[in-house]
């Protein structure tokens, strides 16, 4: 019996071992500008939803996402890319976006007027001036989970599929006294 809970145990801290090392390679991997970005806004979109949700801002959130769809859409990929290469899954990625969402609810509950006020000001500057929502996402991030810092080395990315070339069909030229002799 003895022998099968070392066995047991061998197993626990290995597997405990290396999701350990996952995580901390997560955390220690760079991202690109483009990268940044993306981690920027998906804190404001966390925040804002929570605003959308409890503070009775629903309306002023649908808004918020209408008119910003495809930047919204955008930064998705740019995460999974992220996480693909530090971790290798997506169960590191559903992870943040979970703490983001949880850490914006708890900066919530913390003070529910000065964090509702500050959402609504937010999507008011947003919907006077969509440009701004660069520069808000990067003034407002949740400050209980961390964000990747930029790579001072250019991040190699994947090289686009090369479309196979088919060689173009090869006519024969006319003949200098061919065109004249007709």
């Amino acid at each position: 019996m003895a022998i099968k809970t070392r066995a047991h145990l061998a197993v626990f801290f290995a597997l405990a071992m290396t999701l350990l090392k996952s995580v901390a390679v997560s955390a220690e991997v760079c991202a690109s500008a483009d990268e940044v970005e993306a981690f920027r806004l998906r804190h404001l979109l966390s925040r804002l939803m929570v605003a959308g949700l409890s503070c009775g801002h629903k309306d002023a959130y649908n808004t918020f996402v209408t008119r910003h769809q495809p930047d919204l859409g955008r930064f998705g990929p740019r995460l999974i890319a992220y996480y693909k290469r530090s971790s290798g899954d997506d169960v590191a990625l559903n992870r943040y976006v979970t703490d983001l969402a949880n850490a914006a609810a708890s900066i919530r509950s913390d003070d529910p007027m000065a964090f509702c006020t500050h959402a609504w000001k937010m999507f008011w500057e947003l919907d006077q001036d969509p440009a701004e929502l660069w520069t808000l996402a990067a003034a407002n991030p949740i400050p209980a989970i961390g964000q990747p810092v930029l790579c001072t080395i250019p991040v190699e990315r994947p090289k686009p599929p090369v479309a196979k070339r088919v060689p173009k069909k090869q006519t024969a030229a006319p003949l200098e006294g061919a065109a004249a002799a007709q």
